[in-house]
């Protein structure tokens, strides 16, 4: 009895018995599924850090682009910014460059946060002192042009190598965060087996199987890391590449021959280096006719025939449009530089092949030799001088650069092209107003020479009267200004023309006559014709005063131009004979703040009306100014307040007639 007790369980121990089981597998399916629930979490966790992970190599293939992008067009800026300082000439492409490079870089910024962080604020102050340079760039002072220049190329230089670097690191810490949640399930995943040994196996092929995902995920996403860092690699040598050549040609450009000739001149300065400056002839007619494709192909052949043409040691870039630089060492002498030269002259004179037709083109070179103090832009600027002579020349297509030969040369070239001009009418005329303010009419306009030379654009008379004057072409020239002014101010009804003349002119002895037969050939009435002299002019009473008696007597006036730069006083006036005063423009700037330079200016006007003379005040340049001399009295007024100097204001003026 006893035995039997000992040996089997009472029904109340095995209800303990299957309670305690039950209870333990109750708590046991709890911890399970309280495990299978963390385990859940940790998936979903994983799974949120693998789309976080690749979202953001999304968006490093896409930003890797834009910093791409915008470090060719910081390039491209600084390219521009080198023609601009090295020309001083057109600010277009400086502006467009400034604009895009801007407009990318916000763009980058607003779409990923690691762009923004590239750029410094040294680097857009950088871009605002660019903006200014090319506003105002007679105040550009060359060390904040090179420190602003500097800073633009030498930041974004840094820009993919940095955003590299950025995106690298911040994928390590997206897959330190993956790594860390495949931990914690792989943990789970074993507590799971601890407790429930019946689903031992299945836990355990579950393991497995998550285990090989995981490890084909970190295979796929270092694949993908290592995918992330080559794209970004050739993207940075491509870069580099673009920086130093042309993307039209493959040659090097400017920047790279900056460099290249900066270093040779450093590296051995004893070692003389000859630069050919090469310039496609008739280049223009061809892009323009046959189309800008067309162009492009051919200085693609023309650049290939260059690098064919040289020697394997030289070097040769496009310095930009259809010009080309040739940089050599170890030429013996001006006969080596001359063969060299002839070669490219003989490559580029053989017909090239547009569209099944032959196209002539032929090339001028300038040349010039370092010395041992040379600098680049200084060789560049020479062999470009000699290659303009070359271009102008008959009958040549190569010069070398002559310090003291080409000043005079170029001074006789400008003497016969400004004859040229002047005997067959290539001469132009700019009409400025000189306007009544009370009424705001159109009183006079003042005709301003201009000269569109061929080659050189558009040039002002502080460019060519020098010569015009040591020439003697200035009776000439002032005999066209004076005919075409009298001739177009006939057109119009009732307003007069003034004309600037210089004293050379009225010393020519027939400079009346040929002054009264201009009045009736045009038939322009004498009193609405002003003769412009200057107080030096003036004052050579012993000279000019009987012919400007004669003048007057034609009915003709004359007029004081730039009264009050140093010469007359105020008791010599009352004796000149003049008609008009025009007080300089120095005297406008205090007008609107100078209690003394608005006394100065009314006492003027007084003194004129006392002496019965007409006061023109020039240099208006605000209306401030106009209302001020207004209140002052003054009648007449001129500057570009009112218009500057344009050819068709005239033409305007007389079809309102």
């Amino acid at each position: 009895m006893n035995t039997q007790s000992s040996s089997s369980a009472t029904p109340h121990e095995s209800t303990e018995l299957r309670f305690g089981i039950r209870s333990a597998q109750i708590a046991t399916g709890l911890i399970l599924i309280a495990l299978l629930g963390a385990l859940g979490f940790a998936a979903l966790r994983n799974a949120d850090a693998r789309d976080r992970e690749v979202a953001f190599l999304a968006r490093v293939e896409a930003s890797t682009t834009q910093v791409f992008n915008s470090q060719r067009l910081a390039t491209s800026l600084v390219s521009a910014l080198d023609e601009w300082n090295l020309r001083r000439g057109d600010t277009e492409r400086v502006r467009l460059s400034l604009a895009e490079l801007r407009r990318t870089l916000a763009n980058g910024s607003s779409s990923d946060v690691l762009i923004n962080n590239l750029v410094s604020d040294q680097f857009r102050h950088a871009l605002e002192q660019v903006d200014g340079f090319i506003t105002n760039p007679t105040q550009v002072a060359d060390q904040d042009f090179l420190d602003a220049r500097g800073v633009v190329s030498r930041e974004s230089r840094t820009w993919l190598t940095n955003y590299q670097t950025a995106a690298v690191g911040q994928l390590r810490e997206l897959s330190g965060v993956r790594a860390t949640n495949e931990r914690n399930q792989a943990v789970l995943l074993l507590a799971c087996l601890l407790l429930s040994v019946w689903l031992l196996l299945w836990i355990a092929v579950s393991v497995g199987n998550a285990y090989r995902k995981a490890r084909q995920i970190v295979a796929s996403e270092e694949a993908k890391v290592a995918s992330a860092r080559s794209a970004l690699q050739h993207a940075s040598d491509q870069l580099a590449f673009q920086a130093q050549h042309d993307a039209l040609t493959g040659l090097p450009n400017r920047t790279a021959l900056m460099q290249t000739l900066t270093t040779s001149l450093a590296n051995n300065p004893a070692l003389p280096v000859t630069v050919l400056f090469c310039d496609l002839d008739r280049f223009k007619i061809v892009n323009d006719s046959l189309g800008h494709s067309i162009g492009d192909e051919l200085l693609q052949e023309a650049a290939s025939r260059l690098a064919k043409t040289i020697r394997d040691e030289d070097f040769v870039a496009r310095f930009g449009g259809d010009e080309f630089v040739v940089v050599c060492h170890d030429v013996e002498d001006r006969a080596g530089a001359l063969r060299i030269a002839e070669r490219i002259n003989r490559a580029m004179s053989r017909p090239f092949q547009v569209h099944g037709e032959d196209a002539f083109i032929g090339v001028s070179i300038g040349i010039t030799f370092s010395k041992h103090d040379s600098t680049a832009n200084q060789l560049l600027r020479d062999a470009d001088v000699a290659m303009y002579r070359a271009k102008a020349l008959p009958n040549t297509h190569i010069e070398f650069f002559d310090a003291a030969g080409d000043r005079y040369s170029l001074r006789f070239d400008t003497e016969n092209a400004l004859r040229r001009a002047i005997n067959n009418n290539e001469l132009l005329l700019h009409w400025q107003p000189i306007v009544h303010l009370k009424s705001g009419q159109v009183h006079t306009l003042e005709a301003l020479v201009r000269w569109e030379r061929p080659g050189s654009g558009l040039l002002l008379p502080a460019e060519f009267m020098g010569i015009a004057e040591e020439s003697g072409l200035i009776v000439d020239l002032g005999r066209w200004v004076i005919s075409a002014a009298c001739s177009a101010g006939a057109l119009t009804d009732d307003r007069s023309v003034s004309v600037n003349v210089s004293a050379r002119q009225l010393r020519e002895v027939n400079f009346v006559d040929d002054l009264r037969e201009i009045l009736q050939e045009s038939g322009l009435p004498p009193e609405r014709l002003i003769l412009e002299l200057t107080e030096h002019t003036l004052i050579e009473a012993a000279v000019v005063s009987a012919p400007l008696r004669r003048v007057r007597e034609l009915g003709v006036r004359v007029a004081l131009d730039d009264f009050g730069t140093g010469y007359s006083s105020l008791a010599l006036l009352p004796r000149l004979p003049i008609d008009i005063i025009k007080l300089d423009r120095s005297f406008l700037r205090e007008v609107t703040t100078s209690d003394a330079a608005q006394a100065i200016i009314k006492s003027l006007v007084q003194f004129a009306s006392a002496i019965d003379v007409m006061l023109v005040v020039e240099g208006v340049e605000s209306d401030a100014q106009r209302k001020t001399l207004r209140s002052l009295g003054v009648q007449h007024a001129q500057g570009y307040w009112f218009g500057e100097p344009e050819p068709g204001r005239l033409v305007r003026i007389s079809a309102d007639r």
